[in-house]
C-alpha cells in the first residue's frame, strides 16, 4: 500500500449545509493529520482524504485560478502600480518567477495527487464496500478532471489551436508517482479529462450534498465539449442538467455570489465552494472560499482601491442599456470626470462569500450558443434561454439569437467569474475574432508561463514568453 508523501491537512471545505454530514467531524487540528509515514488504513482514512483533495483544489478556485484569465482579457482596466504580478500577466509577459501564480498551479496538482493516491487504495481499505469504493473514485476523477481542464486553459494554447491538437498541453499525472513529467499533448489532456468525466457522471450519485454529483460531472462535460468544439455533445450535456428539473434559474442577481443564508444555496448552484462563518459545537467554523475574489475587487468601502477594476470597453458594454440590472448592481463609477476615473465591479462585495464553479446560468449561455451553431437556433429554445436571462437582468426580449448576441450576453452575465479569455480563444480558433486587445488572440503572452519548480524534469519545455507586441 502507498504511504502519502506529505502531511495532509484534512480541514473542511465546503462546509455549511446540514445534508453533509460525513464531512462535519473533520476538523482542523493536528489531530486531524495524517503523518508522512503513515498508510491510508481503512475507509474512513479515504474519506477524509477525499475531504483534502476537494480543500486544496478549492484553494485554488478561491478566485486565484479565476482572475489570471480576467486580467489577459479585454474585461480588465490595467492594474499597473496596485499589483505587479497581476500588471505583468495583463502585459501577457509572465515568466517562471511568478511565484503567485505557480502557487495555483501547484495547489492543482497536490490535489490530483492526493485523487489519484485515492484512486489507486480505496478498494483495498479496510470497510470498503462497492458502493463506497465507486462514489469515492468517481468523486476524485472529477476534482482530477476539474484540475487538469483549468491548468490545461491556462498553461496551454486551446484545443483547436492546431489540426490535430498535437501541441504541447500540461503534465497529464493519472497515476500517484511523483516523478517529475514532461507535457502531454493538448488531445491527450482533453481526452483524459473526458474520460474521468464521463467515468465520474456513470458513477456518481445523483444527490451527494455540497460535494460533486452526476450533474456536476454532466455540467463540466458540456465546458469541456463546448472549448472542444464538439457542439453537438455540449448542447446535449447542459440540456441534460437544464431540464433535469434539479436547478431553477436565481432571480436576485445579488446572490449569484453572496453569503449563503440558513445554509441555503441559490437555486441554480450546481457545484459550489461554500464558505463558512458559524458557530460549530466546538467553537467557530470559519473558512472563506472566495478569498482570491473578495481581495482583489471588494471596493464596497467608497475609498476601497482594488487591485482589479472593469476595464472601460467592459464598462461601456454593460452599461449601454440604463434598464439593465446586470449594470446596475454589478459597477461604480469612481472619481467620474477626473483623469482619475475607474470603474469597479461590486459583485463581490461580502465577506464569505460562495464560489460557483458551475451554475446555471452558464448552462443556458452553453446551450444557447451551441443551438445557434448547430442550427441557427431555429426551434428558438436557444432564444427562450437567453430571454430568461435578459428578463431578470429588466430587459426587453429579443426577437432572434445570433452568435454575437449570445457571446454578448455571456460577457454580461459572467464578468469577473474567468469566462472571458477562454470563449475570445474559443471564437479565435473558429476564425471569428483575430485580436484581443490589439494583439494577436495567440501571441506567446496569451498563456503563462509555468512555474520554475517544473524544470526539475530534465527537458521540460517551456513557454515561449511575451511577443504580445
Amino acid at each position: 500500500m502507498k504511504r502519502i508523501a506529505a502531511l495532509l491537512a484534512l480541514v473542511m471545505i465546503v462546509v455549511g449545509t446540514t445534508s453533509c454530514e460525513r464531512i462535519l467531524d473533520f476538523k482542523a487540528n493536528t489531530d486531524s493529520q495524517i503523518p508522512a509515514d503513515s498508510a491510508i488504513l481503512n475507509i474512513e482514512d479515504a474519506e477524509q482524504l477525499l475531504v483534502s483533495v476537494y480543500d486544496v483544489a478549492a484553494n485554488a478556485f478561491s478566485g486565484r485560478f479565476q482572475n489570471i484569465p480576467e486580467v489577459m482579457s479585454d474585461n480588465m482596466a490595467d492594474p499597473l502600480g496596485l499589483n505587479g504580478e497581476y500588471a505583468q500577466i495583463y502585459r501577457w509577459t509572465s515568466s517562471f518567477f511568478n511565484g503567485s501564480f505557480g502557487g495555483e498551479y501547484r495547489d492543482a496538482y497536490i490535489s490530483i495527487y492526493r485523487a489519484n493516491t485515492l484512486l489507486e487504495e480505496v478498494a483495498n481499505l479496510e470497510g470498503a464496500t462497492p458502493e463506497s469504493v465507486k462514489r469515492i473514485s468517481a468523486e476524485a476523477k472529477f476534482v482530477r478532471a476539474l484540475c487538469h481542464y483549468h491548468v490545461v486553459r491556462i498553461w496551454a494554447m486551446p484545443y483547436g489551436y492546431t489540426a490535430d491538437n498535437s501541441h504541447l498541453g500540461v503534465p497529464l499525472k493519472l497515476s500517484a508517482d511523483q516523478t517529475p513529467q514532461m507535457r502531454a499533448t493538448v488531445a491527450e489532456v482533453y481526452a483524459a479529462i473526458e474520460q474521468d468525466l464521463l467515468d465520474a457522471e456513470s458513477d456518481l450519485p445523483t444527490s451527494n450534498g455540497i460535494f460533486a454529483n452526476q450533474m456536476s460531472a454532466k455540467a463540466l462535460l458540456a465546458k469541456v465539449y463546448l472549448e472542444m468544439g464538439d457542439f453537438a455533445k455540449a448542447k446535449t450535456k447542459a440540456s441534460g442538467v437544464i431540464n433535469s428539473g434539479s436547478y431553477a434559474l436565481e432571480l436576485d442577481l445579488t446572490k449569484r455570489f453572496s453569503d449563503h443564508v440558513n445554509d441555503n444555496l441559490p437555486a441554480e448552484f450546481i457545484f459550489t465552494l461554500v464558505s463558512t462563518n458559524e458557530m460549530g459545537a466546538s467553537g467557530p467554523i470559519v473558512d472563506e472560499r472566495g478569498q482570491g475574489f473578495v481581495g482583489n475587487y471588494r471596493s464596497d468601502d467608497p475609498n476601497a482601491n482594488p487591485a482589479l477594476k472593469a476595464s472601460l470597453d467592459l464598462y461601456v458594454v454593460a452599461t449601454s442599456d440604463t434598464n439593465d440590472l446586470r449594470g446596475q448592481l454589478w459597477y461604480d463609477v469612481r472619481s467620474a470626470g477626473t483623469p482619475d476615473e475607474n470603474y469597479v465591479i461590486s459583485k463581490f462585495d461580502a465577506s464569505f462569500i460562495d464560489v460557483p464553479l458551475l451554475h446555471l446560468t452558464d448552462m443556458y449561455l452553453t446551450y444557447a450558443e451551441c443551438n445557434v451553431r448547430l442550427n441557427g437556433d431555429s426551434d428558438g429554445s436557444g432564444l427562450a434561454m437567453v430571454n430568461a436571462l435578459r428578463q431578470r437582468a429588466g430587459l426587453t426580449d429579443l426577437s432572434s439569437l445570433s452568435l454575437v448576441s449570445v457571446m454578448t450576453e455571456r460577457r454580461l452575465e459572467l464578468p469577473g467569474e474567468g469566462d472571458r479569455l477562454f470563449q475570445l480563444k474559443r471564437q479565435g480558433v473558429q476564425g471569428e475574432i483575430q485580436k484581443i486587445r490589439g494583439v494577436d488572440w495567440d501571441c506567446p503572452g496569451m498563456i503563462l508561463q509555468f512555474p520554475n519548480f517544473e524544470g526539475t524534469a530534465q527537458g521540460f519545455i517551456y513557454n515561449e514568453e511575451g511577443n504580445c507586441e
